[in-house]
């Protein structure tokens, strides 16, 4: 249902809407962690809402059982500035059903530094946002509007990227962090079709985002296409195979976390030392996990990227005496009985990156651990839908127009170093970039600079490539780059 100018008396509204659904209002992980959180502060929620119809849901079926659950509700919105009056419209229209039901609310809107706009830095801001808002107004947790058609989306693009149980057990309903407010689903277990049919029932209004439509974004394309057809080859829902296979690898990694702890309680202890002999005698799995939240204890699980974490655990359990590896700032070092953190020694060996060449073609593993993978690609139709779509990540991918030259290289950052990229109106120092992207002193030390033959700065993963490097209509070949920095699981 699009927007309507028809008035809703929202409250009436919500109540209308929790009786269709009743006792599915909530999924049952979610409510289970409601139950048993203490009283306010620490019973205030914070509700991210887009104006959209999951989230709408969402903030209605809470609001309606915000009295029972004994919940204080603050409504959070960010304003990606990316549809233009749209986007504001869908502000406003937050804002006054916020007001509507009574709600306290807080709004956000991505900055105009950010010139160069994709889906992934969208959902980095929005969640920065939501993030800092949630500690500010010291909300326990923040609830997500995601519905069970999410799930097999998230799982296929995870699929394509390669990981392990938890990342395939994402989203969960309750998602528990160390230094962040917790994540709550509470729609996770509804069908999106039954959510719109509800609103609709209950004459509740929602804004409709339009690019959803555009297929040329890679999640709508899975939507659109890929997973009814895939559905229909099956000749069973693959969606709810799908939300069936999350519960149970979320509890197959429960049970892993579980021995993992049993098995390697240093690693969770956050020891300075590990056994090699507890390592190899571990499952792969289990070692595989303990390095990680040891890594994550130290600081270092940035600095670990997945083809590192692979060669660490292949030196564990080879028969090598002795192995050294960087990690970020600092090393990992392996010797016959124990893997131990070094901090480094400006004296003994550097503690950032280090310079390389490399060709069009090759695979680089860098001084900090990280790899960049570069191949020369043809630009066809599908590749120019894809990157006009601004569905390109990053952080982890570039395409750059290849002019056939040579010499590439990868350094640090160097005062006096300027960039450009794609979309800027200019360029600028690129010391200024980092302070507007608020990047700490420490990991500008460990992020690569891609340079071309003639010395110019074309692409700093996690921003867009230099505007000099532009896919443009002539194009016939491009030069991908891609890096691996994080995730060692």
């Amino acid at each position: 249902m699009a927007d309507t100018p028809k008035p809703v008396n929202w409250p009436e509204a919500a109540r209308a809407l929790l009786q269709r659904f009743d006792d599915r209002s909530i999924e049952p992980s979610v409510l289970a962690y409601l139950a048993q959180l203490p009283e306010a502060p620490a019973r205030r929620i914070l509700v991210a809402c887009s104006g959209g119809a999951d989230s709408v849901c969402l903030l209605c079926l809470l609001a309606a059982r915000a009295g029972d659950l004994g919940l204080s509700l603050i409504v959070a919105h960010y304003n990606h500035a990316w549809r233009d009056a749209d986007s504001e419209a869908d502000a406003e229209f937050v804002a006054a059903l916020a007001q509507a039901l009574g709600l306290s609310y807080v709004s956000g809107k991505r900055p105009a530094n950010e010139a160069a706009f994709t889906e992934t830095t969208a959902r980095a801001l929005r969640l920065e946002f939501l993030r800092q808002s949630a500690a500010k107004h010291r909300c326990a947790a923040i609830a997500f509007g995601h519905q069970l058609d999410d799930v097999i989306e998230t799982q296929l693009q995870r699929l394509a990227r390669g990981c392990g149980t938890d990342g395939l057990a994402a989203p969960r309903p309750v998602a528990q962090f160390p230094d962040a407010p917790t994540h709550l689903r509470p729609l996770l277990h509804l069908r999106a079709g039954d959510i719109r049919m509800s609103l609709n029932a209950s004459s509740i209004p929602w804004r409709e985002d339009l690019s959803n439509q555009d297929v040329s974004i890679a999640r709508n394309a899975l939507r659109k296409q890929i997973i009814p057809d895939l559905t229909e080859a099956l000749g069973r829902d693959a969606s709810l195979g799908a939300a069936r296979s999350r519960r149970l690898l979320e509890e197959d990694a429960a049970a892993l976390d579980a021995l993992a702890r049993e098995r390697l309680p240093e690693a969770y202890a956050h020891a300075p030392a590990l056994s090699r002999a507890a390592l190899r005698a571990a499952p792969l799995a289990l070692c595989r996990r303990a390095l990680a939240t040891w890594l994550h204890g130290h600081g270092l699980i940035g600095s670990v990227s997945p083809p590192a974490m692979d060669l660490l655990i292949e030196a564990i359990i080879s028969s090598r005496r002795r192995h050294r590896m960087s990690a970020g700032a600092a090393f990992l070092v392996l010797d016959a009985s124990s893997l131990v953190v070094n901090p480094g020694d400006a004296a003994e060996a550097p503690v950032d990156l280090q310079a390389v060449f490399f060709e069009a073609g090759e695979s680089v593993i860098l001084s900090t651990g990280a790899v960049i993978e570069s191949e020369q690609i043809r630009v066809d139709k599908a590749l120019r839908q894809r990157i006009d779509s601004g569905a390109i990540d990053p952080s982890e991918e570039a395409f750059l127009e290849d002019a056939g030259e040579g010499g590439w290289q990868i350094r640090r950052w160097q005062p006096g170093d300027r960039f450009r990229p794609l979309g800027a109106p200019g360029g600028k120092k690129l010391k200024d970039w980092f302070i507007d992207r608020r990047i700490p002193a420490a990991e500008r030390k460990t992020l690569p600079l891609v340079i071309n033959a003639a010395g110019e700065v074309v692409w700093v993963p996690g921003f867009p490539p230099a505007e000099s490097c532009k896919i443009k209509p002539s194009t016939k070949q491009a030069l991908r780059l891609t890096y691996q920095a994080s995730n060692p699981i």
